[in-house]
C-alpha cells in the first residue's frame, strides 16, 4: 500500500476509534420536540448515565432539558471527538464546514436526502465528504441511526427504547448493519435473549466510514468476540475477504446475512457457467471459504452469533440431546435429518451409565428422553447431562425441556448447570413455549455459565448445525494451512521454487472467446483429457485423420463468431466410415452456410466420438469484484433443468473437491446405483483443481465452461467433450467486424 493509500485508511481507523469511544460529543441541531433525533440522543446519554463531555448546539434555544446550549458550532471548543448533526441535508455542507473549522474528529449525519434521494442529494453527499477529507475528519452516515457502545455505555444514536445491558468482563457480539432499522431490530432481538452486545452500529450510505472500516476495528477489539452483520452490499470485496481472514486467524467469528438486493445478478448467455454463477453466490462461496458463516434469516443471525459468543470451544461433532418430552425425541430425529445435523450414537459405556440412573422403562439413546420421572427426581437432569457430556462422540449438550412453573424451569436449568460446570464441551438450554414467562433469575444464571437460552428447539438445532459445520471447516483450514506452511518451509530449505502452472501459448482475445480446438489445447497443456482429434480444413484431411484416430467420429464447426455450434447445425455425431464422413462434411458446410452465409471458418474439429458415461459440468468465472470461483455439477442437458451444482473456492485440495462433488443431489449417480458401479470422482476432482489453476494464472480468462465432462468408471478417468473459454469483457467495446448475424439470430458474436 502506498503512503497516499495508507493515509485515509489510518484516518478512518482513528475515526472509528474516536466514534466508538468518544471523550467528547456535540449534538448539533438539538431540539426539545419529543421524538426529534437530537433530543433522542440526549435522552439516551442521560439514561445510560454517560459522563462524557457533551455540548448542545441550538440556534433557537438557550437550554434543552436544563442543559445549556451554544448558538453555533463555532462556539464549540476545538477537537471534539464526535459531532452529531441533526440537520436537514440542505444544511449539511454548512454544518460540516463549521465542524472542520473547529477540528472535530468525526461527523455523524443521521438525516435522509443524500445519495439515496437522487442527483442533488448525491452532490451534497460528495461535497460533505470532500470537505471532511480535506480537513482530516471522518464521516459516519448519512442516512443512518448512529451507534451504541455498550462496553463503555456511550449511545450515539436516537434509537428509542434503548436499554443499557453491559457486557460485563466477557467479550460480546458486535452488531454491524447498513440499515439503521435493522440495527435496532437485531439489537432488541439479541437483548431479549440475553446476548452480550459490545456495539450496535449502523453505517447508512457509507459516504465515509463503511462496514470494512468498522470491521477492521472490531477484529482487533478486545471486547468483541463475534460480529453479526446485515448488509445489502459489500463495497470492497477484496478488503472484506482479507479482514475475514484476519478475524479467523484472531479466533473471532463473523456471521453474515446478505440480502443481495444491491448485488448485480448478471447472466451470461454465452456459457452455462456464466448463467449459473451469480454475484451473490460467488460472494457466499468465497466468504465461507474464509470462515464467514453466511445465514439466511435474522433469527439465525442472532442465534448463531449467540452460540459462538457463549461457546469457549466450538464443537466439531453433533450434540447429545436431553429432553423430558417423548414427543420432542421423535421430532428432533426428523428435524435433525432434514437440516443435516448429525446426532452421534452413544457409546456402550455411556448407555451403561444411563441405564444405572434412569427408570427401567426408558431407552438410552440420542436424543435421550428422561420422561416426567425427572420432575420427582431432579438429579436426573444432572446425572444424564453429565453422562452425555462425557461421551467422546458427543460434541455438545442440548437440553430441551417443557416449561412448567417459573421455579420448576429454573430448577431444571440449575440441575443441568451442575453437570455443565467444569465440562470442556458447550451446552444449550431450550425451554419450549415462547409465550410462557420465565424467572427473572434464569437468563442471568445461564449467561453466567456461558449457556445460551432458546425458546424454540428448531432455532437451537439450526444454529447448532451452522456452528458445527463452521467448526469443522475451521479445523480443515487450520490443517491445510499447517500443511502449506510445512511444504513451504521444506521447499525453501531445499531451494525448490513454488508450484508453477505452465505458461499458455494461446491467448484469449479480449471480449472474445477461444474456439473449441484452441481451448482444448489449453486444457491439454494441463493434462486434462480430451478426445483424440484435430483441426481439418477439407474432407480429405478429415479422412486421413480418421485413419489414425478411428471411427466413430464427431464433426464440429470452428468459427470465432459461432459459440453455440449446434444451434446452426454445426455439430454432427456418430460418423461410422469414410463415405459417411464425406457426406456429413458436405452437410455440415451446407448447414452453416445457410445459417451464417458470411461466416469465417477456421476449419472443422474432427474428434473420435467418446463412449457414454456420467455427464458433468466443470466451470470457472472471474467476477470483476470478488475474483475467480469454480463450479462443478450435473452437466449435459441436466444443468439447465436441475441446477445441481456446487461453487468452490480455487485452490482447494483434490480431497476437498471430491467431497464437495459427493454432496451434490445427484451424487448417487456417481457412487453407484443399482449395481452400476462407482464413477471416477477423483479424476473429475482433478479436472476441477486444474481449471482453478488455469483461471487463476491467466488473468485474461473471464469464464471457462466444460460441458459435458464425461466421467467413466473408477480408474478409467474422464474426457472433456466440449470447452468454451471466454476472454475478459472490455466495457463499451463495439461488436467485432464480421460478426455472424444469421437470419435465425442464433449465432453469437465475439463481443460478450
Amino acid at each position: 500500500m502506498s503512503n497516499q493509500e495508507a493515509a485515509p485508511a489510518i484516518r478512518h481507523l482513528v475515526g472509528v476509534e474516536r466514534l466508538l469511544r468518544p471523550k467528547s460529543l456535540a449534538i448539533v441541531g438539538v431540539s426539545s420536540t419529543p421524538g426529534s433525533p437530537g433530543l433522542g440522543v440526549w435522552n439516551n446519554l442521560k439514561n445510560f448515565g454517560c459522563a462524557i463531555e457533551t455540548w448542545l448546539v441550538s440556534r433557537s434555544r438557550d437550554e434543552v432539558d436544563g442543559h445549556a446550549c451554544v448558538r453555533s458550532v463555532d462556539e464549540l471548543p476545538e477537537g471534539i471527538d464526535v459531532a452529531v448533526l441533526c440537520v436537514p441535508a440542505s444544511a449539511a455542507v454548512e454544518s460540516v464546514t463549521a465542524c472542520a473549522r473547529r477540528k472535530v474528529g468525526v461527523v455523524v449525519l443521521y438525516g435522509a436526502g443524500y445519495a439515496e434521494a437522487g442527483a442533488l442529494g448525491q452532490r451534497i453527499q460528495d461535497e460533505v465528504v470532500s470537505i471532511a477529507e480535506q480537513h482530516g475528519m471522518a464521516v459516519a452516515g448519512p442516512n443512518c441511526m448512529g451507534l451504541t457502545n455498550f462496553v463503555d455505555g456511550v449511545p450515539v444514536t436516537f434509537a428509542p427504547g434503548l436499554q443499557h445491558t453491559p457486557t460485563g468482563h466477557e467479550p460480546g457480539v458486535a452488531i454491524l448493519t447498513q440499515s439503521g432499522g435493522m440495527m435496532s431490530n437485531l439489537r432488541e432481538m439479541s437483548q431479549a435473549k440475553g446476548v452480550p452486545i459490545s456495539y450496535a452500529i449502523s453505517t447508512g450510505n457509507e459516504a465515509g466510514l463503511g462496514v470494512e472500516e468498522y470491521l477492521e476495528y472490531l477484529v482487533t477489539d478486545r471486547d468483541t468476540k463475534t460480529v453479526a452483520m446485515y448488509v445489502e452490499q459489500i463495497r470492497n470485496p477484496q478488503r472484506f475477504l482479507a479482514l475475514a481472514r484476519r478475524a479467523r486467524l484472531s479466533n473471532k467469528s463473523i456471521v453474515l446475512l446478505h440480502s443481495g438486493r444491491s448485488a448485480a445478478s448478471r447472466e451470461a448467455a454465452q456459457s452455462h457457467t456464466g448463467a449459473m454463477v451469480k454475484d451473490v453466490r460467488i460472494a457466499k462461496t468465497l466468504l465461507q471459504a474464509e470462515g464467514v458463516i453466511v445465514v439466511e434469516t435474522m433469527e439465525d443471525l442472532v442465534d448463531v452469533a449467540h452460540m459462538l459468543t457463549c461457546f469457549v470451544q466450538l464443537p466439531t461433532a453433533g450434540p447429545g440431546i436431553l429432553t423430558d418430552s417423548g414427543a420432542l425425541k421423535g421430532f428432533a430425529l426428523d428435524y435433525a435429518d432434514a437440516i443435516g445435523l448429525e446426532l452421534p450414537g452413544l457409546s456402550s459405556a455411556t448407555r451403561q451409565r444411563l441405564n444405572e440412573v434412569m427408570p427401567s422403562y426408558t431407552t438410552s439413546s440420542n436424543p435421550l428422553d428422561i420422561t416426567a420421572q425427572a420432575l420427582s427426581e431432579m438429579s436426573l437432569y444432572t446425572e444424564t447431562a453429565a453422562a452425555l457430556l462425557h461421551d467422546e462422540a458427543v460434541g455438545s449438550l442440548m437440553v430441551v425441556v417443557l416449561p412448567g412453573s417459573l421455579q420448576i424451569a429454573l430448577r431444571k436449568a440449575k440441575g443441568v448447570l451442575l453437570a455443565v460446570d467444569g465440562a470442556s464441551k458447550p451446552a444449550v438450554f431450550v425451554i419450549m413455549g415462547e409465550g410462557s414467562p420465565l424467572s427473572e433469575e434464569l437468563v442471568p444464571t445461564l449467561r453466567q455459565h456461558h449457556v445460551p437460552l432458546f425458546r424454540s428447539p428448531e432455532r437451537a438445532m439450526r444454529a447448532m448445525t451452522a456452528v458445527v459445520q463452521h467448526a469443522r471447516w475451521l479445523a480443515e483450514l487450520r490443517s491445510r494451512e499447517a500443511l502449506d506452511d510445512t511444504a513451504s518451509g521444506n521447499a525453501k530449505s531445499a531451494g525448490v521454487p513454488g508450484v508453477q502452472v505452465p505458461a499458455q501459448t494461446i491467448l484469449v482475445p479480449p471480449s472474445g472467446s477461444l474456439m473449441e480446438h484452441e481451448g482444448k489445447g489449453m486444457l491439454a497443456a494441463l493434462g486434462i483429457p480430451t478426445p483424440l482429434g484435430g483441426l481439418c480444413q477439407t474432407a480429405d484431411e478429415a479422412v486421413e485423420l480418421a485413419k489414425s484416430i478411428g471411427y466413430p467420429l464427431v464433426l464440429k464447426i470452428q468459427a470465432p463468431s459461432i459459440l453455440h455450434k449446434s444451434d446452426v447445425g454445426g455439430v454432427i455425431v456418430g460418423i461410422g466410415n469414410e463415405a459417411a464422413l464425406r457426406e456429413n462434411w458436405r452437410q455440415l458446410m451446407q448447414n452453416v452456410g445457410s445459417a451464417c452465409p458470411n461466416v469465417h471458418l477456421d476449419g472443422v474439429l474432427v474428434e473420435r466420438m467418446a463412449k457414454p458415461g456420467a455427464e458433468m459440468v466443470v466451470g470457472a468465472k472471474r467476477d470483476s469484484t470478488w475474483g475467480p470461483v469454480l463450479m462443478v455439477g450435473m452437466g449435459g442437458v441436466w444443468i439447465e433443468l436441475l441446477h445441481d451444482v456446487r461453487l468452490l473456492q480455487p485452490g482447494l485440495p483434490v480431497e476437498l473437491i471430491e467431497r464437495e462433488i459427493l454432496s451434490l443431489q445427484a451424487a448417487p449417480l456417481l457412487t453407484g446405483t443399482r449395481g452400476s458401479g462407482r464413477m471416477d470422482v477423483r479424476a473429475l476432482a482433478v479436472v476441477v483443481e486444474k481449471v482453478g489453476q488455469l483461471i487463476c494464472t491467466n488473468p485474461e480468462i473471464a469464464e471457462i465452461d466444460l460441458n459435458p465432462v464425461v466421467v467413466y468408471r473408477a480408474g478409467q478417468g474422464v474426457q472433456v467433450l466440449d470447452a468454451v473459454i471466454l476472454g475478459v469483457r472490455l466495457e463499451g467495446r463495439e461488436s467485432q467486424a464480421g460478426e455472424c448475424k444469421g437470419s435465425s439470430n442464433t449465432c453469437q458474436g465475439g463481443n460478450l
